[in-house]
């Protein structure tokens, strides 16, 4: 299977596999699925082997991709930053001084998966080039939340926090994985992550407080819908406005924005956050996860527009 089905079909798995989540934590099954939800070992090996891909797809960008000549790496690099930075500083201002504030994590990193299967829906007529700069921000992006999580999480040995660290740390440091990569992507996309997906957004209303904490739900919004495609769209504008770096050839803001729209869907990484952040209080763990949700659902119909929009008033 090439690569734009796997995006493709991968992308529409995720979003089926949440969505049973969500029913399965709501109905008759629902201990046993919570049961199953529960196994971290399970849970881990799912993430490990997502990571292992980011591990060596980071690996290759740097060895012979975008990321091996500096003047077009600084872009993606500085727009991932961005990307992750600006939707921190809006979350955190919005729960400032509260226990919600523990949550600055969740809406630092896309979901490469979900992003890219936006792409692979809304935008096939996207230029090759312009999905290629996608694609190295999203690396990027993943890579350093795991930076993040070895600063700020890796402490706590959470497994979550150590099967992630492992695993691009294997990907980036052992070479001869390389020559596993599009059966590992092929397994990542359908057995992984749609498995990690089911395991970690089945959000039981009875888990639900009455006293909602709102400060978490719109600053989960704010930053993942606006933050966070701003952060990378604005920062990439500031760096090649600057001269620091140029986008590759080919590449056109026109086809750019709507494109960088995607990042906004945060949702693997997003679910890991919530639990590392607040695995030890039932219900604002909920509150975080159906956040996350809500937010993926909005920045989904909002990119998609965008990207119809622009593909209707495109002049080849």
């Amino acid at each position: 299977m090439n690569t734009s089905k796997r995006q493709l079909f991968g992308g529409i798995l995720l979003f089926v596999a949440a969505a049973l989540a969500l029913l399965m934590a709501n109905s008759p099954i629902s201990d046993g699925y919570h049961q199953f939800a529960s196994l971290e070992l399970l849970k881990g090996s799912a993430i490990f082997l997502f990571f292992l891909s980011v591990g060596i797809e980071l690996r290759h960008e740097i060895v012979s991709g975008s990321l091996s000549k500096p003047r077009q790496a600084v872009v993606p690099i500085f727009a991932a930053m961005g990307g992750m930075a600006v939707p921190v500083v809006i979350f955190s201002a919005i729960n400032f001084g509260q226990d919600t504030a523990a949550g600055w994590g969740i809406p630092m990193s896309s979901d490469m998966a979900f992003a890219l299967g936006i792409l692979a829906i809304a935008g096939r007529w996207l230029p090759k080039q312009v999905r290629t700069y996608v694609l190295t921000v999203a690396v990027v992006d993943d890579s350093l939340t795991i930076l993040m999580i070895a600063i700020f999480f890796a402490s706590s040995f959470h497994a979550l926090s150590l099967f992630s660290l492992a695993g691009v740390l294997v990907g980036l440091l052992v070479p001869a994985l390389a020559k596993f990569q599009v059966g590992l992507d092929n397994i990542v996309a359908f057995v992984a992550l749609p498995l990690f997906a089911i395991m970690a957004a089945g959000v039981s209303v009875d888990h639900l407080s009455e006293d909602v904490s709102w400060t978490l739900v719109i600053g989960v919004l704010v930053a993942m819908v606006i933050g966070k495609p701003l952060g990378v769209i604005g920062t990439t504008w500031l760096v090649t406005k600057a001269g620091l770096g140029k986008l590759p050839n080919g590449v056109v803001w026109k086809d750019l924005f709507p494109a960088l729209l995607v990042f906004g869907m945060c949702f693997t990484l997003a679910m890991v956050m919530t639990e590392l952040s607040f695995g030890a209080n039932e219900s604002l763990h909920a509150l975080a996860n159906v956040s996350v949700i809500l937010g993926c659902v909005a920045i989904a119909i909002i990119s998609s527009i965008a990207l119809s929009v622009r593909k209707a008033t495109r002049i080849e």
